[in-house]
């Protein structure tokens, strides 16, 4: 018994020994359309980029790069700064490619590295998202000035929404497939714009969070990975509802839905005046400010009524002879609802809402167009909406 448990200790300590122990790596291939080009093999860390290797490509194309490493490591083989293919390296990997000098990423082949060749995969179908991006950027703004660019702009909008959609539920998918793989950090990283991250740590933290599990029992000592789990160790429960609010109560997004009764007891809901701009406000009887507000909003109804406008006021009463007194008194014609809960009201958080008054411009297809405490910016927008 006791020389099995020296023999279990022993081999315990010769794999902890091994997998510190730098191991050969090797990247070669071969290059068309090469003038003598030098070709370089860099390390991505955490905080730096690490030269590895390099090599003037011969005659015939061919290169050979080498380096050793003890973990896992996402790598750059690069000709120029634009010029390049990211690579996942394993110790003791032997890879070949096959690419074009002028232009690596097109059409590159790759053996002997599986999370590699993932990485050409999600590379590629990112690059159709973004050049569709770019196609719908290019249309907006060949449009500018047109009469109807409005229009065109919500449209134009959907269709960008509907291209990222596309490629998150590609990610999550992707992700799903390749679990375990370092690869799988690099899709959570994917940018669809050049300030326009893909994925949120905070939006789509079961995501992230997944990953970072996972990667954390099978590779804790890889950069990309302790970088990633440093990142969801930071982040708090409160930072991740306030990015769904925001997310959820964002310009172009659709405006969550409310039903609340009326004076007369009938729910009326947000939705059912969908065909119309319509002005949210959230006010209250005993809020002077929203009484103040109130005189401009009856001004504002009743110029652009008949024009395809409405208002929806959401109380945050307690008491219903006060609230009804203040519709009366202020002459507010259009639709009031109340749950009478004040700030306990669950669309209190269902639209973040602080302080009051507060209003959401909403626009026929229910998207928030525009929104805040100051109602210039709401009579700015029917202005450009309306012509007058």
């Amino acid at each position: 018994m006791y020389n099995k448990t020296l023999n279990a200790i022993f081999l315990f300590l010769v794999l902890l020994i091994s997998c510190n122990t730098p191991s050969s790596y090797k990247v070669k291939g071969k290059l068309k359309n090469s003038s003598g080009e030098y070709l370089y093999l860099k390390e991505l860390a955490i905080a730096d980029v690490i030269n590895v290797d390099s090599v003037k490509v011969k005659e015939d194309g061919s290169f050979v790069l080498k380096g050793k490493n003890t973990k896992p490591a996402f790598y750059s083989l690069s000709i120029s700064k634009n010029n390049y293919i990211t690579l996942v390296i394993y110790p003791g990997d032997k890879i070949y490619i096959e690419a074009d000098a002028k232009d690596l990423r097109k059409d590159y082949k790759i053996e002997g590295s599986d999370e590699s060749a993932w990485v050409k995969e999600l590379t590629e179908n990112l690059n159709v998202a973004i050049r569709q991006v770019d196609s719908i950027g290019k249309v907006y703004q060949d449009s500018l000035g047109s009469p109807h660019i409005l229009e065109l702009k919500h449209r134009l909008d959907s269709l960008f929404d509907l291209t990222e959609k596309r490629q998150i539920d590609y990610t999550r998918e992707f992700i799903k497939k390749h679990e375990g793989s370092l690869v799988t950090v690099m899709a959570l990283y994917q940018q669809i714009t050049p300030r326009r991250a893909l994925l949120s740590p905070m939006l789509h933290y079961d995501l992230f969070k997944r990953v970072d599990s996972v990667m954390m029992l099978r590779y804790p000592d890889a950069d990309a990975v302790k970088s990633l789990h440093s990142l969801i160790s930071n982040i708090t429960e409160e930072q991740i509802k306030q990015a769904e609010l925001e997310k959820r109560t964002a310009i172009g997004a659709k405006a969550p839905e409310i039903a609340l009764p009326s004076f007369d007891g009938n729910v009326i809901t947000l939705s059912s005046l969908r065909g119309k701009y319509v002005l949210l406000n959230f006010w209250a009887s005993w809020n002077n400010e929203s009484r103040i507000l109130n005189k401009s909003l009856v001004g504002i109804y009743w110029r652009y009524k008949n024009a395809g406008f409405d208002i929806y006021q959401v109380s945050l009463d307690k008491n219903r002879d006060a609230w009804l007194t203040a519709i009366s008194s202020d002459g507010l014609a259009w639709h009031n609802v109340t749950d009478f809960k004040m700030w306990d009201s669950p669309i209190v958080p269902l639209y973040g809402i602080k302080n009051i008054p507060f209003s959401v411009l909403i626009d026929k297809e229910g998207k928030i167009i525009a929104k805040g405490n100051d109602i210039e910016i709401i009579k700015n927008k029917l202005f450009e909406i309306f012509k007058y």
